[in-house]
């Protein structure tokens, strides 16, 4: 059963203070993540959370429990244009911590003056003792656009912190709404350097570079980017003199989406921060733009959500979230999904996303398009609310979600399955998507063959396993067994025929045939069913049917003294039922055991007894043996069954008899040959040429492609499995018919037959058989000859021979002596042909992987000369194109081909560079070497 997430109900972390309402309308919550930061320099995400009101204040507040850590005052007439950013940091040589919180404030003393853009800084220092002091620091900036981004870079060495352990020693970066960046010192405020927005419109080809405006921006590392969007290529940043390492070079990266206000056209831009020997300089251009790339959508998204180190953006834009992935720094669009009403979302994992509408809380797996969890949001809630819910973060740790929702700090916890592993991964697998997907928008759609229903994926459910259908089932046997006890077998075959959802030809059945019911034999109408044109045709059916339909047909028994006699037995060998069992390839081994599972639970060896019995009893109801060839041809056996089928098969094609037919018939040959010598070998040849005559029929129709179908799947069989089957149901005897059946056929298809002997005119009137033939043979000869044994051969000879005269006897023993004289001449000749060509192939070997190894992958044509070179030697090939700078493949010239092909030369060799081989075709050149 797959494991299924669970989603509690939302709970009330804090009641947020009302914000004051500003001059452009009512106040506003923002909410920021708070980080932490040690000596070592590894940034790690705190569970707190810094919510900024309007107005009020900046609250730090603790998730876990559910307490205000801190707070800081701000004027009235003040008004947030982001969410704050605070980070904790501590050094490791002493207990004092230090808090940096960063708010963006825009200030307006009158309604005729312009808004006032200022940046403020609580600096507020714990010490061991647990006194706390708490600093005020304010800069005005010179920037007209609010600033929507706050976060402070990683420390530029670890060699100043080490010399200064009171100070973080980091710069706070700010993103302005129109595109320019700013940076501040992390400790006065003062500032470093400033970038206009230009510096994220040059990259962009369009004519209206004026409207710019930043969505969404997130610092990151070199060596995330070029593991998680750049597939690990380093050679793509050529701007940089050193090579990105984690360990090692490893600068400060922002990505920026930014949007055009008329086209809505989107752009993903890659920006390098200054390092510190780049900091001092007094250049203005800080920032190297790295790279750029548009968004395929151009609709305006309202959240959107990076993870850098997967390579994943995920959007939301009227309620469809869109995920890309990126392809050596090109976003591709992965998948849609289309959920309305939805509000905000929240990425947990790569296969696991939460998100929020009006009625409730859900957990989608964006790859298989299928719903994992769910819960509802009670009405009150909402109303009391009058807002959507927003998401903040989540807590991985902790597997808790935080919002905002209104005037209230709201949490949410997601609990895991409880078999779900220590590394906490994300219900991601196929298995947790069967029976939970949902409708796919045909919009959203890639492109489906016609023949495939778009409706949905993994929406319907197998037949027979909801609970729904358990009551249905039931009454629908009940009222089967009762037509079946009241004889009614029009009415049941009726019935089965709509559970099976195979259409009747007509409402009134057509002739009247006998069905045998619990021993009776009772005339009835039977239907007559409308059978698909192929088996793939069949509708899916619950298995409890077919279960049902099984023990119906059949019955088992007792096992009685005769071991002949068949413990299963078909009580309807002519019912539609059984038909279409065999057709649409339910009647397997396993199948017939589940439905008799309470009758065979103390039955050792049951496969093999079923596997045996069910051919038999199929030939039993169609002499034709079409039932048979059915059953072979539609259901997955086993080498029991296999064997079992392949022996009625030759019996039926008169290919071998049983033994004590056989040495009867030798026994009254002898006699007949002592009275009536001449008379009694005339009849013996107008018999076998009748024998003949009929074999032939035979071979040209259903059986032999039965006998074909089964030889084949034997073959796949395990060689052990079929060993013991042949031994178990045929005889030493029939063992060696079956033998002498596979030599016919190798005698057929011309496999021993010498290709010199054949003329001009056998050779165009025998058709070549397949390759795989004689493996198939050598491999089935084999297991026979296993399967037989030294003891076998020993008693078929001594057999053979009582039955005989002395002159019989000695020509069978020179008979078996010049076969086996043949078999070693062929063993010879096969040696001596295999020294022969023994490096004429090995070349031939060498020469296709030089030349694959030229083609890369790709598709290459290339003439074949019969010419080989002196030495049979091959080299490998020189690769048409080359790979310039910058990744650009481009084709080398004849001249570089030939000056590669020259310095792979020995010094005392001479090489033949034909006009062909520069052009392109060196795999097909002649070599010609001499030392």
């Amino acid at each position: 059963m797959a494991a299924k997430l669970q989603i509690h109900k939302p709970y009330v972390l804090q009641a947020l203070p009302q914000p004051l309402e500003g001059p452009h309308g009512p106040g506003r919550y923002l909410a920021g993540e708070v980080f932490g930061q040690k000596q070592d320099g590894k940034r790690r995400k705190r569970t707190e959370l810094a919510v900024a009101i309007d107005g009020v204040a900046v609250y730090l507040y603790d998730i876990i429990s559910s307490q205000a850590v801190t707070s800081y005052l701000v004027s009235p007439q003040s008004v947030f244009t982001c969410a704050p950013y605070s980070l904790r940091w501590r050094p490791a040589s002493s207990k004092t911590a230090t808090r940096y919180t960063y708010v963006s404030l825009s200030t307006k003393t009158s309604s005729s003056s312009p808004s006032k853009q200022e940046i403020k800084l609580f600096r507020e220092e714990t010490s061991g003792a647990g006194t706390t002091t708490s600093t005020p620091i304010s800069h005005a900036l010179g920037c007209d656009a609010p600033i929507v981004h706050i976060f402070a870079s990683s420390p530029r060495t670890v060699m100043a912190n080490l010399a200064r352990d009171e100070s973080s020693n980091h710069d706070l970066v700010l993103l302005a709404a129109d595109g320019t960046i700013l940076c501040l010192n992390g400790e006065t405020l003062e500032e470093r350097w400033q970038v206009s927005s230009s510096i994220l419109s040059k990259e962009i080809i369009t004519g209206s570079k004026l409207n710019l405006r930043v969505d969404y921006a997130q610092p990151t590392l070199a060596a995330d980017v070029v593991d998680g969007m750049f597939g690990g290529k380093n050679d793509l940043f050529g701007i940089f003199q050193e090579k990105i390492h984690r360990d090692g070079f490893n600068p400060d990266f922002l990505v920026v989406v930014t949007a055009d206000k008329a086209s809505h056209a989107r752009h993903l831009h890659i920006l390098a921060l200054p390092s510190e020997r780049e900091a001092r300089q007094t250049s203005n251009e800080r920032l190297i733009p790295v790279f750029a790339a548009p968004l395929p959508a151009k609709t305006d998204c309202t959240r959107y959500q990076l993870d850098v180190r997967s390579g994943t953006l995920q959007t939301l834009s009227e309620g469809t979230i869109a995920t890309y992935a990126f392809s050596n720094g090109i976003p591709r669009l992965e998948n849609k999904l289309q959920l309305p009403g939805l509000t905000s979302f929240l990425r947990l994992s790569r296969t696991s996303v939460l998100t929020v509408a009006a009625d409730g809380f859900s957990v989608y797996n964006p790859i298989y398009r299928s719903l994992q969890a769910n819960t509802p949001v009670d009405s009150e809630i909402r109303e009391n609310s009058g807002s959507a819910f927003e998401f903040v973060s989540y807590l991985a740790s902790r597997e808790i979600a935080v919002g905002l929702h209104g005037s209230n700090l709201t949490a949410v916890q997601i609990e895991v399955p409880k078999n779900r592993t220590t590394k906490r991964r994300a219900e991601g697998l196929l298995t947790d998507a069967i029976r939970r997907g949902i409708p796919r928008d045909l919009s959203c759609e890639k492109r489906i063959r016609a023949d495939h229903p778009s409706s949905a994926v993994l929406v319907e459910p197998l037949p027979g396993s909801t609970e729904t259908s358990c009551s249905e089932w039931q009454a629908q046997s009940a009222r089967a067994d009762e037509l079946l006890r009241n004889n009614d077998l029009q009415s049941w075959e009726s019935s089965l025929a709509h559970v099976f959802k195979v259409p009747l030809k007509s409402d009134e059945p057509e002739g009247e045939k006998g069905a045998l019911t619990n021993g009776a034999t009772s005339p009835v109408q039977l239907p007559e069913w409308a059978w698909p044109s192929s088996r793939t045709e069949y509708a899916r059916v619950d298995r409890r049917w077919v279960s049902y339909a099984i023990s119906k047909v059949f019955s088992w028994g007792e096992q009685t003294e005769d071991p002949d006699s068949l413990r299963l037995t078909c009580r309807l060998p002519e019912s539609s039922v059984l038909i279409y069992l065999v057709d649409a390839g339910h009647l397997s081994t396993s199948n017939v055991k589940s439905a008799f599972k309470d009758e065979v639970r103390e039955v050792d060896e049951v496969e093999d007894i079923i596997g045996r019995e069910i051919p038999i009893l199929l030939a039993q109801a169609d002499p034709t043996m079409q039932l048979l060839v059915g059953y072979l041809s539609g259901t997955q056996l086993g080498s029991t069954e296999l064997v079992s089928s392949i022996k009625l098969l030759l019996r039926s094609l008169g290919l071998f008899e049983d033994s004590s037919k056989m040495l009867m018939r030798l026994t009254e040959k002898r006699e007949e040959i002592r009275g009536q010598e001449n008379e009694a070998i005339n009849m013996e040849l107008d018999r076998a040429e009748e024998e003949l005559q009929i074999t032939e029929h035979y071979l040209g129709g259903h059986r032999t492609r039965g006998l074909g179908v089964a030889f084949s799947k034997l073959a796949a069989c395990p060689s052990a499995a079929t060993v013991q089957s042949l031994r178990r149901l045929f005889k030493p005897e029939e063992i060696i018919g079956l033998m002498n059946v596979l030599r016919a056929e190798l005698i057929k298809d011309g496999w021993t037959t010498r290709y010199l002997d054949r003329t001009g005119a056998d050779q165009s009137e025998v058709e070549a058989p397949p390759d795989g033939s004689i493996q198939l043979i050598a491999d089935l000869m084999s297991r026979c000859i296993d399967s037989v044994g030294l003891g076998g051969w020993m008693a078929s000879d001594a057999m053979l021979a009582s039955s005989r005269s002395q002159e019989d006897s000695a020509d069978f023993f020179s008979q078996f002596q010049a076969e086996v004289s043949v078999a070693l001449e062929g063993i010879m000749e096969a040696v001596h042909l295999q020294s022969a060509l023994a490096e004429a192939v090995s070349y031939a070997k060498r020469a296709r992987k030089a030349l694959a190894g030229l083609a890369k992958g790709k598709a290459v044509s290339q003439p074949i000369t019969e010419e080989l070179p002196l030495g049979l030697k091959t080299d490998s090939r020189v690769s048409t194109e080359r790979v310039r700078s910058g990744g650009e493949i481009v084709p080398r010239s004849s001249r570089q081909v030939g000056h590669f092909v020259s310095k792979k030369r020995g010094i005392y060799s001479v090489h033949r560079i034909s006009e062909e081989a520069l052009r392109g075709g060196a795999g097909a050149t002649v070599v010609q070497e001499a030392r």
